[in-house]
Formats: structure tokens, sequence, C-alpha cells
């Protein structure tokens, strides 16, 4: 009986993550010049994100994957309102998955306010195991055509420190100006039509470039692991991987291991408490191949470690929206940036350090349950459900 149900799982699993209906025409973004600014603390972010809105002339593009309905997220959505009663145009977009608990109220409200309201990927009755899993999940915000903001953080209480249920919440989010601005606002117009069937009449004059080279790399359908394998593939010294869920493909997990066994040095830092079930029980397997391998496991113990990096070398760092996992790689809309810029990368580098040293290496109560037979139930669980943690 299990085993049939096993079978029946892994079959609509299969089916979910090799789904191509609706496929992404995702642009190949140009080398730009931009301004960064770095941001690991959540309070520190939004206080400058609210100045920026509230300092809008034109127009703000707003994309989460969750908005919530708490304090905060009430505060966040007060503001916009009062944005878009000034006469500035608010375009807002939530996943209808990840910000399900904006009820229809807060949506009619925002709605008569003035704001521009959409839900991305749409639920489809005729795809429905594909379409409930198919996510966006890109945070990216535009701000008169002169800045944008891109990383891990999304709107609510737990962000910005304020939830009883994590002591700090750790992300990584870069604001950013200059020429790549162009780029995140016509990603944020692309998402719009793919959802609404309407061309947004916003646009980005802005003649800044900026010191610092990036580029844009929105993901989708499986184009993440290419990029991940590439960037990683190009190691000589040193690999540092930054992420809450690390449940890698076949491909991804080999390259590492034959990486590390090679004489690279392979940071992983992934947090010691996890925030939804089975991640990581699914997560322990990779966790050890790469410490068998000769890699770094870190487990920060300060708070939840949400964000998301991989840095190559000091030549490069990949910091967005996408996870080291399956469900980015496979099922989640992304968006990440690729920084070039030596200054920039050391800057980052410092603040990862410092939450390696957060943390603790793996050990034995860690990876096993005191209850063995649950442990080898939630292992299971997690092995079948990899593609969608």
């Amino acid at each position: 009986m299990w085993v049939l149900i096993a079978i029946a799982v892994i079959i609509i699993i299969f089916l979910i993550t090799n789904r191509k209906e609706q496929e992404e025409d995702l642009p190949n973004y140009p080398l730009r010049q931009a301004d960064i600014t770095f941001f690991w603390n959540g309070r520190d972010l939004f206080d400058q994100y609210f100045e920026d809105i509230r300092n809008a002339k034109q127009f703000i593009c707003i994309n989460f994957f969750i908005i919530k309905k708490d304090q905060f997220g009430q505060e966040f959505i007060q503001l916009i309102k009062e944005k878009a009663d000034e006469g500035v145009s608010v375009y807002l977009i939530v996943d209808r998955i990840g910000s399900r608990a904006l009820s229809k109220d807060i949506r009619k409200d925002l709605k008569q306010s003035g704001v521009h309201f959409s839900f991305s990927n749409k639920i489809s009755f005729k795809n429905f195991f594909y379409s409930v899993n198919h996510r966006n999940h890109r945070k990216i915000t535009i701000i008169d055509g002169t800045a944008a903001y891109i990383g891990g953080f999304n709107v609510g209480n737990q962000y910005v420190n304020a939830s009883s249920k994590f002591s700090l919440w750790r992300d990584y989010h870069l604001r950013l100006t200059g020429g790549i601005v162009k780029d995140v606002l016509d990603l944020f117009k692309r998402d719009w039509v793919r959802n609404n069937g309407v061309l947004l009449p916003v646009s980005t004059q802005s003649n800044i470039k900026g010191a610092s080279k990036t580029q844009l790399r929105p993901t989708s359908h499986g184009s993440l692991e290419g990029s991940f394998y590439d960037l990683i593939n190009r190691a000589q010294s040193h690999i540092k991987i930054g992420s809450p869920y690390f449940i890698p493909n076949e491909a991804l997990i080999s390259l590492l291991e034959e990486k590390a066994e090679q004489g690279v040095q392979v940071d992983v830092l992934y947090p010691h408490e996890s925030d939804h079930p089975f991640v990581k029980e699914a997560s322990i397997p990779y966790l050890k191949r790469m410490e068998q391998a000769g890699a770094n496991v870190h487990l920060f113990n300060n708070g939840f470690y949400h964000a998301k990096l991989l840095l190559v070398d000091d030549y490069v760092i990949d910091i967005g929206t996408a996870n080291f996992d399956r469900r980015s790689i496979y099922l989640n809309d992304e968006v990440n940036v690729l920084l070039y810029d030596e200054e920039v990368i050391k800057r980052i580098n410092s603040y990862y350090e410092e939450d390696v040293k957060d943390s603790v290496g793996l050990y034995k109560e860690w990876l096993e349950q005191p209850n063995r037979f649950v442990m080898a139930i939630n292992k299971a669980i997690a092995y079948i459900f990899r593609p969608l943690l």
C-alpha cells in the first residue's frame, strides 16, 4: 500500500517538475554599471526602503513573494496606499500562494486606494499540480526608475525581527542605482504583462551609470541549474554558499564534490533551525556529502538564516532570491544579481564571514532526532518530496 502511494507521489512530482506550459521567455540582460548598497538586517533595509517609497514622485513597482497581514505588513500596505492617493502610480504583484494571507477585503481596499494590484502565477485547474507549485519567488522593487531593490527579504514582522519565532532573521538584500535599474524594471513589466496581459506605461530615463559591474539574472524552468553550474565550474580557489535550504540536484552536488576533492575550499552556510517541515531532513544527506568531500559546513546559530549567496574566487558574487534547492531550480521564477566589483565582493564577504562566526559545525545530535523511528519516517518523506521543498 505505502509503496503504491510512494510511486504515485513520485509520478506526480515528475509531472510537476517537467511541466513546460507557460514557460517564461527569459531575456539575457547585458552587463551594466550600478552603485550597490548591501543590507543584512531587515530593519535597516526597510528604513531605507520606506524612505525611498515616501520620496517617490512618479511610480513604484513592487513584487514580493510574501506580504503578511501583521503589524509590519499593515504599515507597508498603508504606505503604498498613501502614495497612490498622492497620485504616484503604484503597481503591486504578490504570489498567489505566498501572499494568500492578503484577504479579499485587503485587496479591495488596495484597489480602491488606487493601487494596481495583481496576483502572479495564478492557479489553473487544467494543470493544477503544476500551477500550485510554479511560484513567483522574486522580490523586486523599482522606484521612479532610479532605484531598485532585489534580495531575500519579504514583508512581515519576522523579517524586521519583530516576531517571537526567531530571535533574528538573517537575509541579504541589495539596493541598486544606475544602469541595471532599467533591466529590473523590464523584468517587472514582463511579469505584469504575463499575469495581466497589459503593458505598463512606465520607463526609466536615468543616465546614472554607477561604479560597479553587474548583471541581472532571472531564471525559471530549470535555467538556474546552468547559471549555478557555470559559476561553480569556474572556481579555482574557493566557493562560498549561503542558503536556507540545501537540496541541490545531482549535477550540482557532484560538481561541488569534485571541486572540494580537487582542493577548492568549499563553505556551505545553512540554518541551525528550520522554518519549514522536512527541509532539514531533505538537506542532511547533501550536507553530509559535502563534509565527506572535504567541504566546511556551518550551521548558523544566531537566529534564522534565509540568505542566498554564491561567491566564487572573489571574482563574482551571485545574490538574489534563488535558494540552493530543487524548488528554485525547477519550479520557481527567481531573479539574482551577479556582482563583479572587487571591493563590493570583499565587503559582502566580510558579512558572510561574520555569519560563519555565529555558526557551529555538523554534530551528531543535530543530524539525528532522539526518536529514530520518527527520524526515519521524516527522512523518507523528505526524500520523496525533495523537488517540492
